[in-house]
């Protein structure tokens, strides 16, 4: 069964009461926005960006257009704060993984895997971030622009501990990292575009492999299923 697009967020998604209520308007305010972006992520991982209207955004959401217009200037707006929200999460849930290892193999592994588990659990999030966002225009090119430069920064961070460890390694060129983070991507928006989008844990080993071998460490033993 799939988790809720909501639970990708990094605060809990807030309900409000039924009828007169006396909570903090700030308290409103954000469930409605809640709401208002875990309706938009669904519809266009249903419908895809082009085909969601805000229509299709409130009547998922419940609430009037009005309180859309309150909360977000337009569509692309809506989607843009849900994409910065959950790319964030998820960005934030991969750091944390790699950070609770030491050995820099294990974090790489650690890091991967983190990135695809984060994928299947929010499936909504998946087809709507990685399938949706050429269609949702320049400025959220922009921000994944933005984003994959923070993945290519922490792959930065990993290749400098493998050379901690093993001195013969060259010093690398931005470009490579920036493949590393391309080749992942590659993999990860073919397998869910033909459907696969549960079985995304099965590339953890390959795209080991993938990294190692940019890094200038292939390893046919990071092939093995890991225990």
């Amino acid at each position: 069964m799939e988790s809720t697009v909501s639970e990708v967020w990094p605060a809990p998604r807030v309900e409000l009461p039924r009828g007169p209520h006396g909570l903090p308007r700030d308290v409103v305010e954000r469930s409605q926005r809640s709401r208002l972006e875990v309706a938009l992520v669904d519809a266009v991982a249903e419908k895809g960006y082009v085909a969601t209207t805000v229509a299709d955004i409130i009547a998922r959401a419940g609430v009037s257009r009005t309180t859309f217009y309150q909360q977000f200037k337009d569509k692309e707006d809506c989607f843009l704060q849900a994409y910065r929200r959950g790319a964030t999460a998820q960005l934030r849930r991969v750091v944390e993984a790699v950070e609770s290892a030491s050995d820099p193999l294990e974090q790489l592994r650690r890091n991967i895997r983190a990135y695809l588990a984060a994928l299947v659990e929010y499936p909504a999030c998946a087809r709507a971030f990685l399938l949706e966002v050429a269609a949702a225009g320049p400025r959220a090119l922009a921000f994944k622009d933005e984003i994959e430069l923070r993945y290519v920064e922490l792959f930065q961070r990993l290749h400098a501990r493998f050379r901690e460890r093993h001195p013969g390694l060259p010093e690398l060129p931005v470009e490579a990292f920036r493949a590393a983070v391309a080749a992942v991507d590659d993999m990860v928006v073919r397998r869910v575009l033909e459907g696969k989008l549960a079985e995304l844990a099965d590339l953890e080993p390959v795209a080991l492999y993938v990294e190692l071998a940019l890094f200038g460490l292939p390893s046919l033993e990071v092939l093995r299923p890991q225990p």
